[in-house]
């Protein structure tokens, strides 16, 4: 009986050390792909030219508008750097429409009955 306790006690400190770690935190917001995000290329011909990105881990850390060709490598660098970080189940309304205005892509929040309710 006393192995068992110890073992349970073993596999709780091991899930408890997994959820605390950095790549694991909740709504993360890792700080080199969010100056990568910051410092991603935003120029622009076209609307068709931009893509929108997350910020952060999760939707609710909102999203940066950034030149289509960049937006592919960052969605990589984001999975690789959020690993298993948890997102908390709120709704945010932070997506955006990319748009190109002035050679620069910017993004223009959606309005809430683009947001689908169920």
């Amino acid at each position: 009986m006393k192995q068992w306790k110890l073992l349970l006690c073993g596999c709780a400190a091991l899930f408890v050390g997994a959820c605390t770690s950095p790549s694991a935190a909740v709504n993360a917001v890792p700080a080199e792909y969010a100056q990568l995000v910051a410092s991603a290329d935003k120029t622009c011909q076209t609307d068709s030219d931009c893509a929108s990105v997350q910020k952060g881990c999760c939707p609710c850390a909102g999203y940066e508008a950034v030149n289509a060709r960049v937006a592919a490598k960052l969605q990589k660098k984001l999975k690789k750097a959020c690993g298993m970080a948890a997102c908390t189940l709120e709704m945010c309304y932070e997506e955006i429409t990319p748009k190109c205005v002035k050679n620069q892509c910017a993004g223009e929040l959606k309005p809430m009955s683009a947001y689908r309710m169920n």
